[in-house]
């Protein structure tokens, strides 16, 4: 029984990625391209390569598309038998996955950039520079995942609450910066490394709370 559950779990967890990795595909192929295209042709004048833009924007993709997925999946799926337990695992498996893809994406464009820039120009940063910037999503893309996921589960479970707008906006806000703040910071050190792990456990622990307790919409007839 257990161990049927839990493939359940697993499942669900895989359909939703796909179907967000579809969604994203639309736009992160020809967004890839045209990142490219400037890097080589702008070489001169850009001091970091597009790509590095183009990774810090695609976070915010992560964070909204985990933050979506909730509210597209959790009604129906409650309503047709799942337990709360076996969504919040779901959607743990789907952040997983959409980090794991996320992280590679990156990686994969900023060294075939630094590569380009290499046998076009004089690309902006060593190679090890690249790997150590590639490096940091490990802990970046994650953050803004769990980021997402929170602000989505409070949503959620504040909706039928007064304050629900207000308290959702300051959290993201308060969120956003976090992870602005770490990925920005200049050098990345033990100390952000730290606070990047704790950011994203207190933003898993909170998801789970937030996601244990979220009131469900009775089904109209």
């Amino acid at each position: 029984m257990n161990a049927t559950l839990t493939q359940r779990r697993y499942r669900l967890g895989v359909h939703m990625f796909t179907r967000t990795a579809r969604s994203l595909l639309w736009w992160l192929i020809p967004g890839a391209a045209l990142t490219f295209g400037i890097s080589v042709v702008f070489a001169d004048e850009l001091e970091i390569g597009a790509w590095t833009i183009t990774a810090s924007v695609f976070q915010w993709f992560v964070a909204v598309s985990a933050g979506i997925v909730i509210h597209q999946v959790m009604p129906s799926l409650v309503a047709t038998g799942l337990t709360r337990r076996e969504v919040t695992a779901g959607l743990g498996v789907f952040g997983a996955l959409l980090c794991a893809a996320s992280v590679l994406f990156v990686a994969a464009g900023l060294f075939a950039e630094h590569a380009l820039l290499a046998a076009a120009a004089e690309p902006p940063t060593t190679l090890g520079e690249t790997a150590g910037q590639a490096a940091r999503y490990l802990l970046v893309t994650p953050l803004y995942c769990a980021t997402g996921l929170l602000i989505g589960a409070s949503e959620m479970r504040m909706r039928w609450r007064g304050y629900q707008l207000p308290a959702v906006f300051a959290t993201a806000i308060l969120l956003g910066g976090a992870c602005m703040w770490l990925e920005y910071s200049r050098p990345w050190t033990l100390a952000s490394t730290a606070a990047a792990l704790v950011l994203i456990a207190a933003a898993a622990a909170g998801f789970v709370l937030c996601m244990r307790s979220a009131p469900i919409q009775p089904k109209r007839a």
